[in-house]
């Protein structure tokens, strides 16, 4: 019950890093962006601040619209015991092995629209800020701790605009998230649940003052129901005549709320330097509740002890992710970028799971920019992501056969296509 269930906790509660690190969150939200490290919340200047910082768009023209899409490299985790590593009697006795290498595609739409005269405007997004798929061997060493995890939704943000003068602006706005699917697979159970959803708020503001900007948007956290969940009994379950034994199984996810504050230097026409710190509350996950509805797997020994509902302590701790960014317009209708990205843990090493084998990454990114026209402009990013060596030891009892190096890394290639009109 406790392995199965630190597993299912890690899915629903890995929010700090993107795919390509083995957490929820997803960094690479448009190729310019993406070239600067994310380092974007002071910036907002093209339509992509629909995301970034909707109150940007106050200090831009007309009307934009954005597509684009990024691919996320991961070519697996790498796994292997060390000296803490525990083998489980009747399982598969620790040894090294791979996840297996995914590549994501995540795609992004904006629109912008600023009106002068009323001093008005408008904004929406559309993307994919979290999602998450590990998926392990069944034959693997790790197998009793998770197979496949898969995290899949989007979110639409709408957001109002208005510039209070010409030095500082607003905005206000509403998420909508859709949880397309959400699945975990291990040896003792298989859970799958569709077609979820939940509410939450944005807020954001810019000051532009000479060649300096100073941005700030805040995202509310949102909550998701998952009840009406398929759960069914594993392999693991088999001296319990419980092998395909299927149950409903209920409980929820809090995407966290988070803080963004940036600013902008623009010492001259050719040049642009960003630094960024993003907030994000992880601390608000304390426990993990599951209930499983009345059946033979809610009173499975294994699975919950007998007693239908496991609450799982999590203690997870805040982070701070700090992006730094440049932009060089070296020709009228050229760019170069480049990027650096920091972005911690907040996982607690006791309930760490190979669910989601992260780590302290390092980002490093580059850019660039052609103007087709006047009108059209089109973006392309790439970065590399060197996620820190885990050295796992802190984890113990049964859970101690998580304990191992893990090691990975990933690249992403970003694309944006903007007309302006």
């Amino acid at each position: 019950m406790k392995r199965w269930n630190i597993a299912l906790a890690i899915l629903l509660l890995s929010w700090t890093h993107a795919a390509w690190a083995g957490g929820l969150a997803i960094g690479d939200k448009s190729a310019r962006a993406s070239g600067m490290g994310n380092a974007f919340t002071a910036v907002a200047d093209d339509a992509s601040a629909a995301w970034f910082n909707p109150a940007g768009v106050a200090f831009t023209t007309g009307t934009k619209i954005m597509l684009g899409s990024a691919s996320i490299i991961v070519p697996g985790t790498k796994y292997s015991p060390n000296s803490a590593t525990i083998s489980l009697p009747g399982f598969t006795p620790q040894a090294s092995t791979k996840s297996e290498g995914k590549t994501f595609f995540v795609p992004h739409l904006y629109y912008t629209y600023w009106d002068e005269k009323s001093m008005l405007g408008a904004a929406i997004s559309v993307n994919a800020p979290f999602g998450l798929e590990t998926d392990w061997s069944k034959t693997s060493s790790l197998a009793s701790s998770s197979t496949v995890s898969k995290l899949s939704l989007v979110t639409i943000n709408p957001s109002v605009i208005f510039k209070l003068n010409k030095y500082i602006s607003i905005s206000a706005g509403f998420t909508y998230v859709y949880l397309n699917s959400i699945r975990l697979d291990n040896l003792f159970q298989s859970l799958e649940a569709r077609d979820k959803n939940g509410w939450g708020g944005t807020a954001s503001a810019m000051l532009h003052a000479g060649n300096f900007s100073l941005g700030i948007t805040y995202r509310s956290s949102v909550h998701i129901a998952i009840n009406g969940g398929t759960a069914i009994g594993g392999p693991a379950l088999a001296g319990e005549a419980l092998v395909g034994a299927k149950a409903t199984g209920n409980t929820s996810m809090t995407l966290p709320d988070n803080t963004n504050i940036g600013l902008a230097w623009r010492p001259n026409h050719s040049w642009l330097f960003s630094l960024d710190a993003d907030w994000t509350n992880w601390s608000r996950f304390r426990e993990v509740r599951i209930n499983y509805a009345p059946s033979a797997l809610a009173s499975s020994k294994l699975l919950t002890g007998g007693t239908g509902t496991h609450v799982l302590t999590e203690q997870w701790r805040d982070t701070i992710t700090f992006r730094a960014g440049m932009e060089w317009r070296f020709y009228p209708h050229m760019r170069a970028r480049l990027g650096y990205a920091f972005d911690p843990t907040p996982v607690n090493d006791t309930y760490f799971a190979p669910s989601t084998p992260d780590n302290d990454s390092h980002i490093f990114s580059l850019g660039y920019s052609i103007g087709l026209n006047d009108s059209t402009r089109l973006d392309i990013a790439y970065s590399y992501v060197y996620i820190r060596k885990r050295d796992q030891r802190a984890s113990t009892g049964n859970d101690a056969v998580r304990n191992g190096s893990y090691s990975s890394n990933a690249q992403v290639v970003s694309t944006s296509l903007q007309y302006a009109f």
